[in-house]
């Protein structure tokens, strides 16, 4: 395995239930010293429970931890460890979410895939589902074994509640990874970085707070999507820039999955209205015409009449998150214009870049 100096970074929010085990089973990778080649850094989202007690019980050597002043968001919360993985000699970015527990290979599998020269920036572990304790469930759920992306322009985690039957084995390339674990390279995450010239002023309209320090803060993902298919949008618009993504499962963790399709009903409405708005966004940002005319009519035209006539009809708590992805329109076709422009000074074509479903299962 090639030498890696890796940062390993987790936002927590009320994750007094499982940071530690979380932080301890990272903290433990197989081939990798805490302190020297393993760096962990904790960006507290101004939690309300014990979460910060638990956090003074991790501080050690190799183990920074940070503490915001109000709730930045999973993206704004992590964009906060961009910029430290960025200002370090790091090799590799680890986005983990606290309630993650890694094998202790897990690392090992998954470093020595990144590859610059042949664009490989992205990898993903095999997912299980877990107990709050961060134990998987047996027999073993499936949460995700990689992320694909529809030709109806729908994202989905393979494999996602169903069986672990060694259905997914085999080692590959997929369209995404899924936010809860996934190693970027540095070179990944450079090129992947909103430039400081789009505009942030409609998305701190919405979310005030994210005004502290933006200017300071490298934009790996989107903080208009605040929380909430982030990793679908970075997924897509790495592939637009000629980054790879790979699927390795060898490397296993364990998620405890708490936002899930079917419990669309019993979630609460702010993360419901989150979903409606980002879909919106997460199109607008990477849609290209390279994937078809049938792509844009069932997925951009068909699916989004569906969806905003649920909103109206059936889901009216989701009315404000229509208004919002309106207001944050411009930007979104700002963002699409500059990697359009982006992919095409790095003469990448979508087709290659970004398996579909019936490609990547």
């Amino acid at each position: 395995m090639p030498a890696r100096k890796v940062l390993i970074h987790i936002v927590t929010w009320n994750s007094a239930e499982s940071i530690v085990p979380c932080v301890t089973r990272a903290a433990s990778q197989d081939g990798f010293t805490l302190g020297e080649d393993l760096h962990i850094r904790i960006t507290d989202n101004a939690s309300t429970d014990e979460t910060q007690a638990q956090l003074a019980s991790l501080r050690r050597e190799g183990i920074e931890v940070v503490h915001n002043s109000a709730n930045m968001g999973f993206c704004g919360g992590h964009n906060q460890g961009v910029g430290a993985f960025l200002k370090g000699d790091f090799d590799a970015l680890l986005i983990l979410n606290p309630d993650v527990g890694l094998e202790p290979k897990t690392l090992r599998e998954m470093v020595g895939h990144l590859d610059d020269a042949t664009r490989l920036g992205i990898v993903t572990p095999k997912l299980l589902r877990a107990l709050p304790s961060l134990e998987a469930i047996h027999p073993h759920v499936l949460d995700a074994a990689g992320m694909v992306l529809t030709d109806s322009c729908r994202h989905f985690d393979r494999g996602a509640g169903s069986w672990d039957q060694g259905q997914f084995d085999t080692p590959e390339f997929v369209f995404g990874a899924t936010g809860a674990c996934v190693l970027l390279s540095r070179s990944c995450v450079k090129e992947s970085c909103l430039p400081d010239s789009i505009s942030d002023e409609a998305v701190f309209a919405i979310y005030p707070q994210l005004r502290q320090g933006s200017s300071g803060r490298p934009k790996l993902f989107d903080e208009a999507f605040f929380a909430y298919r982030e990793d679908a949008d970075l997924s897509w618009r790495a592939g637009r820039l000629g980054w790879k993504c790979w699927y390795e499962p060898k490397a296993v963790a364990h998620h405890v999955r708490v936002v899930t399709p079917e419990r669309r009903g019993s979630l609460p409405p702010t993360l419901n209205a989150w979903s409606v708005r980002n879909r919106f966004l997460l199109q607008v940002n990477n849609w290209s015409w390279s994937q078809g005319v049938l792509f844009f009519l069932l997925g951009i035209v068909i699916r989004n009449v569906v969806v905003v006539a649920g909103v109206l009809v059936s889901e009216r708590a989701s009315l404000p998150a229509l208004v919002e992805a309106w207001s944050l329109l411009p930007r979104a076709r700002t963002i699409r214009e500059w990697i359009r422009d982006q992919a095409t000074r790095r003469s990448v074509n979508p087709k290659e870049t970004l398996p579909t479903s019936h490609q990547a299962q």
